[in-house]
């Protein structure tokens, strides 16, 4: 069986996170404007299989963070997830989200839309990435509600 549960173990989220293709660094911590973390796993096994993050970056809601094992791609767990997150961006006010994605397609079904960078607010971290716009292109994409 697999549940989605709140949890605080940041260390765990970020070293998944890591091992499933996303640009973040092994932490105890939580980046600052951290306000939650989910995480999906099976309950006989305690194995890891999706996890989100939502932040507020400068001023702005955002989706910090979004992996599912590649096992378990496409059986619906990310959209799980990213339902769980925007609700409680909702729930605390937001009127819009905030992301930065590499798989854009992937949120453009749940109507997300792509932005120009240079019209988004301040919550990328790309430009100081090593592999930005070398091996690695994401979008910066924004849902109203």
């Amino acid at each position: 069986m697999k549940k989605i549960k709140e949890t605080n173990d940041y260390r765990r989220l970020s070293a998944f996170y890591q091992e499933n293709g996303l640009e973040i660094e092994v932490s105890e911590t939580a980046p600052e404007g951290t306000l939650k973390n989910w995480k999906c796993e099976d309950e006989g096994t305690k194995e890891l299989l999706a996890a989100a993050t939502l932040q507020k970056r400068d001023g702005c809601y955002v989706l910090g963070d979004l992996a599912v094992t590649e096992a378990f791609r496409g059986t619906g767990m990310g959209k799980a997830l990213l339902r769980i997150v925007e609700d409680e961006a909702k729930s605390l006010g937001a009127k819009e989200m905030w992301l930065v994605g590499k798989v854009p397609e992937f949120y453009k079904k749940f109507d997300w839309t792509e932005v120009q960078r240079e019209t988004a607010p301040d919550i990328s971290r790309c430009q100081s990435c090593e592999d930005f716009g070398i091996t690695c292109f994401p979008s910066i994409m924004k849902k109203s509600f």
